[in-house]
């Protein structure tokens, strides 16, 4: 980012129009320049000094907040090409590269480099000896630290190769994870080595070697950071493996010519197998989305592919109508637990194969490929190297998914707890894009109970879809924060989703509309003391405005869940009792006559009925519970009725 751009000020003396057009014409030059965001701010802040019309200041306002969003996407853009320009970078070397050694050392560049560690180093299998021994390093200081063996059973290494698995420690020398040799733990020492991750370099199910990366200091390593080496690593893995069988067939071909027909043809193979790689490298080298990935391995191949998330629901390409959700799930685990693709024919003789998508350990979803004819034996390679490069796509699409939910939820929390405006131009750039709030918010919180916030939120994306409103989990709730005009229909529709989701309503508690930012965290305290509330007076899957119970939550608010019924059966309980046993309303009579100033004739009105009927009851209901006449008492039986009314509502 250029950050010599200069930023002139806005003349106050300037006419309006004059003014606007230099104002326009600023802005465009700090865009262009890639201006920093302190040039953005000076502009600014000048042109509050200008005395704008009430249109053209809103115009003016409104091309603030569009050239900010314009420079935040740039920047959000110019991150993801950095760290996808490194991983593509890597392809590139690797499929260039034939010498194994060539291609150790560019591995263990571009770790340290993807990571930002002190140094990296590899690992690699020794049969004959059935160790592990360092064959590249790359900030290594200390010649002891190139010498080290590792027994299979022994240290970092000793676990990645048992579990197949990326493993970290943080404090090398006191983590009792894992089996310490003496000669080993003084080699790490003399490196300063703290913090250390382990990536496998796996094919096949064979761990031929583990790739590392470790710092000086005390570190962690985010999954992010393990997917994308585990990824790099499996894809290292295929291009070693490329070499060394390339290698064996120069080999074999000089020292038996009458196998010269049949390594011809393993070269061929392989040769195929490294044009399919590079056409992949590629097509993730420049930027190529999954729906390109799909239509090249469809034509790569000469069938149908298609791209499954881990519910297995489509989401490029085709899938096989004749293939049922069951054998599909079936398939894609037992591609996972072997690490390679999974076959099944079909009875006219076509045939799909089902590869898992990897990122790291965890899986994404499955490549599924069709045709009329099976797979040889380089196709199906070629197919999971196409399933590799399906992750790294993923990654990318959901490390990007990632960083907006992460903005979103640290929105939701400064704006609950009052800290920050989130709506403030400053703020609102973090917000993803097409997202716009403002000022009066309604915020609703759902109480999850029983099921998680990554749960609730995926049943609810389709139906908080809307560029009014964001949502995310705070406190054990999920919060949503909207400017819908009408919050009661959405809560409407987020429990008929809920309930269709997991066959059971939520409670669901909505604020006044709020003007401030210093009035929102009182109000959230009151949504939440309305849910203690609720469950007191069982009323679990309720959907209710907070202004209706507010009053009698606070009365109530840590006195413990069964406060409210000892309270009504300690004030109006026979009155209950009766109700329930005759089937009567003497609750609902006395409230009725409490709320009309306990006028006889305007109760009566009220409930439909005769006013000598009403006084009869008010005679029945002072011989089954007198105390309700005494002037000491009567505001304790009013507000008993009507939590009454609201517990008898659910």
């Amino acid at each position: 980012m250029n950050d010599a751009v200069g930023v002139m000020p806005v003349d106050p003396q300037a006419s309006g129009s004059a003014a606007a057009i230099l104002y326009y014409r600023r802005l465009l030059d700090l865009l262009d320049g890639n201006a920093p965001l302190s040039s953005f701010e000076k502009l600014t802040a000048d042109a509050r000094n200008v005395a704008w019309g009430e249109e053209l200041a809103e115009a003016i306002g409104d091309a603030i907040a569009i050239t900010m969003r314009l420079r935040d996407n740039f920047e959000l853009k110019r991150k993801r090409e950095i760290e996808l320009s490194a991983l593509y970078a890597t392809a590139r070397d690797l499929s260039a590269l034939r010498d194994t050694d060539q291609i150790l050392q560019a591995i263990v560049q571009r770790a340290r480099q993807l990571v930002g560690s002190d140094i990296a180093y590899l690992s690699a299998a020794d049969e004959e000896h059935g160790d592990f021994f360092v064959r590249t390093t790359e900030g290594v200081v200390s010649q002891d630290f190139a010498r080290i063996r590792v027994p299979r059973n022994i240290g970092v290494c000793g676990s990645v190769a048992r579990t197949r698995r990326p493993f970290y420690s943080s404090n090398y020398s006191g983590d009792h994870n894992f089996d310490h040799d003496a000669g080993i733990d003084r080699a790490i020492r003399g490196e300063g080595i703290v913090s250390i991750l382990g990536i496998p370099l796996e094919l096949e199910a064979y761990v031929m070697g583990v790739l590392f990366v470790g710092d000086r200091y005390v570190r962690s390593y985010t999954p992010q950071e393990m997917a994308v080496l585990s990824s790099l690593g499996t894809f290292a893995a295929l291009a070693i493996e490329n070499a060394r069988l390339l290698e064996e067939a120069q080999r074999a071909l000089l020292l038996a010519k009458e196998a010269n027909a049949a390594l011809r043809t393993k070269a061929d193979d392989i040769e195929q197998a490294a044009v399919a790689h590079e056409q992949l490298t590629e097509l993730i080298a420049r930027g190529g989305s999954l729906d390109d990935l799909v239509n090249r391995v469809s034509n790569l191949l000469k069938g149908q592919a298609g791209v499954v998330d881990e519910s297995r629901n489509l989401i490029s390409g085709a899938v096989a109508d004749r293939l049922s959700d069951d054998a599909l799930a079936k398939a894609v685990r037992e591609s996972d637990r072997i690490g390679r693709a999974v076959s099944l024919p079909a009875a006219d003789g076509s045939v799909t194969v089902v590869t898992a998508v990897m990122g790291g350990s965890a899986r994404l979803g499955a490549l599924v490929f069709t045709r009329n004819r099976p797979l040889s034996a380089p196709e199906t390679r070629t197919l999971e190297r196409s399933a590799i490069v399906t992750g790294i796509v993923l990654l990318s699409l959901d490390r990007i998914a990632q960083i907006a939910h992460r903005n979103v939820a640290d929105t939701v929390s400064a704006l609950l707890r009052g800290t920050t405006d989130p709506f403030s131009p400053e703020s609102a750039r973090r917000l993803p894009s097409g997202i716009s709030l403002s000022w009066p918010v309604t915020v609703m919180l759902v109480e999850l109970a029983t099921i998680t916030s990554a749960q609730a939120s995926s049943a609810l994306r389709s139906t908080l879809a809307g560029r009014d409103t964001i949502f995310a989990e705070f406190n054990g709730d999920l919060a949503i924060v909207t400017n819908a005009p009408e919050p009661g229909a959405l809560a409407n529709r987020i429990s008929e989703k809920l309930e269709e989701a997991f066959g059971h309503r939520l409670s669901i508690v909505i604020s006044d509309p709020i003007a401030t930012l210093d009035k929102v965290p009182a109000e959230y305290e009151s949504l939440r003391r309305c849910f203690g509330l609720m469950r007191g007076l069982n009323q679990h899957g309720r959907v209710v405005f907070e202004k209706t119970l507010s009053v009698y939550a606070l009365l109530f608010h840590n006195k413990g869940e069964n406060a409210v019924d000892l309270f009504l059966r300690s004030t109006i309980g026979s009155l209950i009792e009766h109700d329930e046993r005759r089937k009567s309303q003497l609750a609902a009579t006395l409230l009725a006559y409490l709320d009309a100033g306990r006028s006889a004739q305007k109760a009566a009105e009220m409930l439909g009925i005769h006013v000598n009927t009403m006084r009869q009851r008010l005679d029945t209901i002072s011989l089954i519970n007198p105390d309700w006449a005494d002037p000491s008492k009567t505001l304790e039986v009013h507000i008993a009725l009507r939590l009454h009314i609201l517990g008898q509502a659910a």
